[in-house]
């Protein structure tokens, strides 16, 4: 089990500090996000390269490699969403007395055009790691995506704790969206799914020889799944994740306009 260790840190390690930079940038001046979009796109691309280049290698260092890869795309559609670069065709507050459907489908308007880029991504990633020895950067972006969706439909079905401090105030709109009021039956099957996967990660993990290149690369993906786990957690007990990050972000101030008790999380 101490073979976990160094696997686990490093996984922990930047999962935080890829957040905190993310939640810095979206509470730069607008004026920024254009230069934000432009560098963040080149890393993108950059690791793009990286993808492809590190098909065939299954050194220890390929497993934290593709990791940090699939990260770093992650975070590309994260970023250009949160400056609002990408996002949906709604861009309004929720409609007051909408049925269970039509709330469905206005919130869907909110992120369907994010939701198909990464769609689209997730393809192109995909067929450029088809038969590739290397899978953990395709492994990493398709468990962000999965856990990030899981997520989004627990806060609209149902999720009492849900804070509004990575919420930047351009995005203050999603909040009328979701639902705070109950837990949802929704969420005990996306926490079954998160700590499914978890076991079966750390299954193929321990089923291996201790730091061979597949330990390592299913360590890092239990330690994100397990992470995953604690944020599904976060949306319904009174856990401080938000402290996690406190310290690198500054609270942006609220418009009157932004005012409509935001309800929405990063996952």
């Amino acid at each position: 089990m101490s073979a976990m260790l160094v696997p686990f840190l490093f996984a922990s390690f930047l999962w935080w500090a890829s957040t905190g930079a993310i939640l810095r940038l979206i509470r730069r001046e607008p004026k920024t996000f254009k230069a934000t979009a432009i560098v963040v796109s080149i890393l993108a691309v950059a690791a793009m390269v990286a993808l492809v280049a590190l098909r065939d290698q299954t050194g220890v260092w390929a497993a934290y490699a593709g990791f940090g890869v699939g990260l770093m795309l992650w975070a590309w559609h994260e970023t250009m969403f949160l400056i609002g670069f990408i996002s949906g065709s709604r861009r309004t507050p929720c409609p007051p007395n909408l049925s269970t459907k039509s709330r469905f489908i206005a919130s869907a308007q909110t992120i369907i055009h994010h939701e198909m880029v990464i769609a689209f991504h997730a393809a192109v990633i995909f067929l450029l790691s088809m038969g590739a020895e290397n899978q953990f950067a395709v492994l990493t972006f398709l468990l962000l995506w999965v856990m990030r969706l899981s997520a989004k439909f627990v806060v609209f079905f149902g999720a009492p704790n849900i804070s509004d401090v990575f919420l930047p105030t351009h995005l203050q709109y999603l909040s009328s969206y979701f639902n705070r009021n109950r837990n949802s039956l929704f969420f005990g099957f996306a926490l079954v799914l998160a700590m499914g996967w978890t076991a079966i990660a750390a299954f193929n993990a321990l089923h291996n020889p201790a730091y061979s290149f597949e330990f390592v690369g299913f360590t890092l993906l239990v330690s994100l799944s397990g992470l995953a786990v604690i944020e599904h957690l976060a949306l319904v007990l009174p856990l401080p994740d938000a402290a996690l990050w406190s310290w690198m972000i500054k609270q942006p101030q609220k418009t009157p306009e932004a005012t409509i008790g935001a309800e929405w999380r990063r996952v």
